[in-house]
């Protein structure tokens, strides 16, 4: 009986979040690594970004608070969707808050939003676990089009804006 309860407990689904081990193809710093995974560790990626076009990211929240699935956040080992995901470390709570960035042409930089509420740039970038020029250009650089990111903030910690 004990034996089945274990299992039960191990079979919880996954919520899979992967992260860049490196900047992507598009990033002026393509194939440098990004330390994502050492900063979780340490306290200096409190949380990550993501776009939620299809307005998932709200019930795969409420799932893991409500202890029915877990976060397991990930890095891709070689080349993103191409090789194998190693697994970083497993969430059974976080948070979650809406943000919304613009970068208009006479901005000298983003304006950022979170909940409805302003919030600095650079400490987005910095919980984020990035400089503020590498925040920048991972949302506005050149593979982008528009203006304006609407997205989730996936909170490790209880830290909240």
């Amino acid at each position: 009986m004990a034996n089945q309860i274990n299992q039960v407990k191990m079979e919880r689904k996954k919520v899979i979040l992967t992260l860049c081990r490196v900047f992507p193809a598009t990033h002026s710093k393509k194939g440098i690594n990004t330390l994502f995974a050492v900063k979780l560790f340490a306290g200096r990626k409190i949380h990550t970004i993501r776009a939620d076009e299809k307005g998932q990211w709200a019930q795969k929240v409420a799932d893991i608070n409500a202890g029915n699935k877990i976060l397991c956040v990930r890095e891709w080992t070689g080349r993103p969707y191409n090789s194998e995901q190693a697994d970083i470390k497993q969430f059974v709570s976080v948070g979650l808050q809406d943000i919304t960035i613009t970068y208009g042409v006479d901005d000298e930089k983003p304006q950022a939003w979170v909940d409805g509420k302003p919030v600095p740039i650079e400490t987005l970038a910095k919980n984020d676990g990035l400089e503020l020029p590498d925040f920048i250009e991972w949302f506005f650089g050149s593979v982008h089009t528009g203006n304006v990111f609407k997205g989730k903030i996936i909170h490790f910690t209880d830290f909240r804006y």
